[in-house]
């Protein structure tokens, strides 16, 4: 068996597998050999996920779960996924989120706070603290966050997702010591085209993208297939705990 044939019959559960970078992680590690069990918001996106994945490789192993992790349940839904899942689970991928709040500082209420905060702050904690108890407890098993450009390169409007951005940072560091040797990692991607640009219209979309690729040094903005590699690294990488895969276009040269 090959030595770097690492995800070859392990079981990914992908969380905000149903589109998105989440997506891009669930075809890579199929192709990598790997099982994987989907998870979107509804059964219905999940079935349909499902569906497309199967017609695109017939004969990889792969099932999925609708859950709704916005609720105040998350710990038990979070634990009937573990349950539900045929065999134990070696690699999790976080990338479940709820569009981005971008709004004024005068404009920010502790409401929005809140419910700006809850998929990207207490779904990611929480998630530790269930992983912690049903990864296996070895460092070829990992977790694998997702947080954004914005951590790192502060923008006029954006300090709500610029705080919680870098609240992953510092959870994925802590959790890679309280999992131990179960390894806890995240990917911060820049721009990335998908469904998170779902609210701009196409125009808007369009002239973002030319703008993008006019100031980066790639010549492009990032694309689901690339910045889905920098998952697959972290899950077979088995040095690598407590880091932040950067995959930018480059932006931050610039």
């Amino acid at each position: 068996m090959s030595k770097y044939n690492k995800l070859a019959g392990k079981h990914v559960l992908c969380i905000g597998g149903t589109k998105g970078l989440g997506r891009g992680t669930a075809e890579a590690s199929i192709e990598a050999g790997a099982r994987v069990t989907i998870v979107g918001s509804s059964q219905h996106s999940t079935d349909t996920a499902v569906s497309e994945l199967r017609a695109l490789y017939p004969s990889a192993s792969i099932a999925g779960f609708g859950c709704d992790l916005s609720r105040d349940t998350v710990e038990q839904d979070l634990e009937a996924l573990f349950d539900q899942a045929d065999g134990h689970v070696d690699h999790v991928v976080y990338t479940a989120a709820d569009g981005l709040t971008i709004s004024a500082l005068e404009d920010l209420t502790p409401e929005i706070i809140r419910r700006a905060s809850h998929m990207r702050q207490v779904v990611p904690l929480v998630l530790g603290k269930v992983a912690a108890r049903r990864l296996p407890k070895t460092r070829e098993s990992s977790l694998i966050l997702s947080t954004g450009g914005i951590a790192d390169r502060p923008r006029l409007g954006w300090s709500l997702m610029a705080y919680v951005a870098n609240g992953i940072v510092a959870l994925t560091r802590n959790l890679a010591l309280d999992l131990a040797p179960v390894r806890v990692n995240a990917v911060e991607p820049g721009f990335v085209d998908t469904e998170l640009w779902k609210d701009l219209s196409a125009q808007e979309k369009a002239d973002m993208m030319r703008g993008i690729a006019e100031k980066v040094p790639t010549g492009v903005a990032g694309m689901v297939e690339d910045v889905a590699e920098a998952y697959v690294y972290l899950m077979k990488d088995r040095n690598a705990t407590g880091e932040i895969v950067k995959t930018r276009s480059g932006g931050q040269l610039v």
